[in-house]
């Protein structure tokens, strides 16, 4: 029923009239990966990735209706009061290398820029990030006891799925692994694309409410200095793990004021008007289930508002 709502939402033009009245407002779009269409059922795929065919089609459609900025620049413009209506920024979390492969040519295409937020100790190692290897662990080796990424020290997650990972790793598909990788630093050194700019994740994607506060300020710290010393453009905008209630705080904020960064992205829905917590910025997340009326509903806000009310969680 509430995707026969998002249709009918867009066939009578409600979103293109949303995107007029959306005054000096900044919608920041939230993305992770982009895989091939033919993997989007694969049990092994994020759900939080985005087809394809359907970020060509996202990209055409904002190229329509928005106004595109990169994230540093609106952020200025939003402070300064010239933010032109409808404004959008694009932003990646975590540093796949799907981001340059897959999502640099259609951003190219469609002439659109974006922000890549990188975890700096995975592109550093190639190591994969933590959340993933205990997603495919659970999947290639259901047996193998694992704690809870979200409740636990992101070390004690770490240790737990080194001994079984390396089999895992051997074991997958050539397609799974470019798909799945992590950037490396070779990668971001060689992007002379002016669409990309890249900005700080964390170093190894902790969830903050699960760490001292010296560790959460050494996370930023570190991830915010490797990527100045990498990337060709940076971003003056951080984006914390996670993002939700409680990943970040006055330590992150603290260190990111003395490291130069004056802004930063949550996981928190929502667009954002002048004055805002700078530190506290919302997004809308884009996912696997975002066809083109979800977005549609999605970056206009329609979906989020409609959320809120029902009490239910973005998926």
């Amino acid at each position: 029923m509430i995707d026969l709502f998002y249709k009918s939402y867009a066939k009578v033009s409600g979103d293109r009239l949303a995107w007029k009245f959306f005054g000096s407002s900044l919608r920041i779009l939230c993305y992770h990966g982009v895989c091939a269409d033919h993997l989007a059922h694969e049990s092994w795929m994020p759900s939080y990735f985005v087809t394809r065919s359907a970020f060509d089609f996202q990209l055409g459609y904002l190229r329509q209706q928005a106004v595109v900025l990169p994230l540093s620049e609106a952020m200025r413009r939003l402070r300064d009061g010239s933010l032109p209506s409808a404004a959008v920024s694009l932003t990646f979390d975590d540093g796949y290398a799907n981001n340059i492969a897959a999502a640099l040519p259609l951003l190219e295409k469609h002439r659109l820029p974006a922000t890549l937020f990188l975890s700096t100790a995975y592109i550093e190692t190639g190591d994969w990030y933590p959340f993933l290897k205990v997603k495919l662990l659970r999947l290639f080796r259901p047996a193998v006891d694992l704690p809870e990424y979200k409740s636990n020290p992101v070390d004690v997650v770490r240790d737990a799925t080194r001994q079984h990972w390396a089999e895992v790793e051997a074991g997958l598909t050539p397609e799974q692994y470019e798909t799945l990788r992590p950037l490396t630093v070779a990668e971001v050194q060689a992007v002379e694309s002016p669409l990309l700019e890249f900005g700080a994740h964390s170093h190894t994607h902790p969830l903050a409410r699960n760490e001292s506060g010296a560790r959460r300020r050494e996370e930023v710290r570190v991830s915010v200095r490797k990527v100045a010393e990498w990337a060709r453009r940076t971003a003056s905008v951080y984006s914390y793990p996670n993002g939700e209630a409680g990943d970040f705080g006055e330590p992150e904020a603290e260190t990111l004021r003395d490291e130069g960064i004056d802004a930063a992205v949550t996981g928190v829905a929502g667009a954002n008007r002048w004055p805002c917590p700078p530190y506290e910025l919302r997004r809308y997340p884009l996912t696997l289930k975002h066809d083109e009326w979800r977005f549609r509903a999605e970056a206009t806000g329609l979906r989020t508002a409609l959320l809120r009310v029902t009490g239910t969680r973005h998926s």
